[in-house]
């Protein structure tokens, strides 16, 4: 059975395209979400085996939305849905599973539905490679964190971040905003942040080095951070050196 969520921000498509995917042998749709924010969330909790997004909506669009959703789900497979005339399309063609045009027809959602569940294991792996590969030459560079509050995602961007923090498997994101949940693990999220100023300075603790006050001499040559909020965060001691040569100390 292929797990299918379907992501588009007007909801006579979403309609028409449920409808079509019902008529389909081996399909369940688990679920639908009428933003890319939401479909973030929604992805997340049900890993689904394949998302129908919409390339052009409201907000944060299709592209954008799929840059995020690889690191979320990295074997979720992308179809993407539009209504841009050919040219545009084969620029979209390159990095999808697949791709159907606005407005949807039965025989070409079948043609998808049934490439998608004769998909061999590597083949499902070399079209996440194609898809992973396109976002990069679309150089889709998003610069926020999806983090959950009150059943709600909100998208907050990396420099109104302060520090992360784990307990008992649970990841929480301190920002400018408040505190927010994240729903993955520290290790994905230090990965996701790999490229910016957020910092692993112990097992359960990831900084904002722009986000540090003070630096807090400890004993036995240990060392905690102070940032914004007056928070002490420490440092393990086999972090001790990165830190200090990031922040430039002796």
């Amino acid at each position: 059975m292929l797990s299918i969520i379907i992501v588009d921000d007007e909801s006579p498509a979403r309609d028409e395209l449920r409808y079509l995917l019902s008529l389909e042998n081996g399909v369940e749709i688990v679920g639908e979400a009428d933003s890319g924010a939401a479909a973030i969330g929604l992805t997340a909790q049900l890993k689904p085996d394949v998302i129908f997004m919409d390339v052009q909506m409201r907000g944060m669009n299709g592209l954008e939305s799929a840059a995020i959703l690889r690191r979320i789900v990295p074997e979720t497979l992308l179809v993407f849905a539009t209504a841009y005339d050919e040219y545009a399309v084969e620029a979209f063609k390159v990095g999808a599973v697949d791709y159907i045009l606005k407005p949807f027809e039965r025989e070409r959602v079948h043609v998808t539905v049934e490439r998608l569940k004769n998909y061999h294991s590597d083949e499902w792996r070399a079209a996440v490679s194609r898809v992973d590969a396109a976002l990069y030459k679309a150089k889709i560079i998003v610069q926020k964190l999806p983090l959950e509050k009150n059943g709600k995602i909100i998208m907050v961007h990396y420099n109104d971040l302060i520090y992360v923090y784990t307990q008992k498997g649970i990841v929480t994101v301190v920002t400018i905003y408040g505190e927010f949940g994240y729903a993955s693990t520290l290790t994905e999220l230090e990965e996701r942040l790999a490229d910016t100023n957020l910092v692993r300075v112990h097992k359960s603790y990831m900084v904002n080095m722009d986000k540090v006050k003070e630096v807090v001499p400890w004993f036995k040559g240990t060392y905690w951070l102070k940032v914004e909020g007056d928070i002490e965060i420490p440092i393990s001691k086999s972090r001790i050196k990165d830190i200090k040569d990031i922040l430039g100390l002796k």
